[in-house]
């Protein structure tokens, strides 16, 4: 017995030793899923910041009416906003669905290993309390052969039970660590993975806008608004066209409120079509008015002219 001592210390250090792995890597994975989690909302609010501006860009394309270049710079470029919206949403769930939902399972798992270790210690602590009996029965009545067997028996076991939960301990350590390995080089992986794949495709989308942008002319657009002021029936157009747009933007009061839950990743262009349609009713919106302005510009044409005849044949 005095032979298995040692043994029995390294047992005791490696318990210890497991239990203190599993203590760090609770406390530095939960780290990470709170960091995570942290980053993930910025991001999400982020998201909502860059939907408020492709909206205000939108607005101001809707509202410009003079300078058609701008507009449709303008209407292209609040497109491409919505795209990086919707490209950084996509960033977001594949962060919380593929990271941090896997590190937050390891609160679990390191609960469990936990356990295990204080099963273990628990065992040690028992093989223990026999020893110490033995040896008491030795020194008290060292002649009493029957009880020193039985406590000799009971020591036996218990050292048993020890190498027992010893060795399924480590093999149960063993599949922990290198899971944990496994899961950090995914999980991180993963993470990275995401990130490329957004800021990839925002650079590739940030270059459209910047390209979109840049072709906004400014002396060509100068000239389209010189070109308005000296054109007299520019006020009338701008009028119609204003009141087309109030009588839009009423009707927009009166709409259902959108749903609160941004479009999936297989949706991107859906919005860019609703804007599409809009515009397409508005045009012909706009058309119908010039139309009823025109039959009632001819009208009365009509009734001069008839007023002129008929002075005309009274003389």
């Amino acid at each position: 017995m005095k032979a298995s001592r040692p043994q029995h210390a390294t047992w005791e250090q490696h318990a210890k030793l497991l239990q203190e792995r599993v203590v760090l890597v609770e406390k530095h994975f939960a780290e990470l899923c709170t960091c995570l989690g942290a980053y993930t909302r910025k991001a999400a609010g982020l998201r909502d910041k860059n939907d408020a501006l492709a909206k205000a860009v939108y607005n101001y394309s809707e509202a410009e009416h003079v300078n058609k270049g701008l507009k449709n710079c303008l209407l292209e470029f609040s497109k491409t906003l919505e795209s990086v919206g919707d490209y950084r949403d996509v960033e977001i769930q594949r962060i919380e669905s593929n990271v941090i939902s896997e590190l937050s399972q390891y609160e679990k798992l390191c609960k469990h290993a936990k356990e295990e270790v204080k099963n273990t210690l628990a065992a040690r602590d028992r093989e223990n309390a026999r020893r110490k009996q033995l040896d008491r029965l030795r020194e008290r009545n060292p002649r009493n052969r029957p009880q020193i067997t039985a406590a000799q028996v009971e020591l036996s076991k218990a050292s048993m039970e020890v190498a027992n939960n010893m060795k399924w301990l480590e093999e149960q350590m063993d599949h922990f660590e290198r899971k944990k390995l496994q899961d950090i080089r995914s999980l991180l992986l993963s993470y990275i993975t995401a990130e490329l794949s957004f800021h990839v495709k925002a650079v590739e989308l940030f270059t459209k806008g910047y390209n979109d942008i840049a072709n906004i002319n400014v002396n060509t657009e100068l000239e389209e608004f010189q070109s308005f002021l000296q054109d007299p029936e520019s006020s009338s157009r701008l009028e119609t066209v204003k009141r087309t747009s109030l009588r839009q933007s009423i009707a927009n009061l009166f709409a259902t409120p959108p749903s609160s839950k941004r479009p999936e990743q297989n949706e991107p262009q859906t919005t860019v079509k609703n804007l599409s349609m809009k515009k397409s009713q508005e045009k012909a919106e706009f058309g119908r008015e010039y139309e009823d302005d025109d039959d009632n510009d001819a009208a009365a044409d009509d009734d001069d002219l008839s007023v002129v005849s008929d002075t005309t044949d009274n003389h």
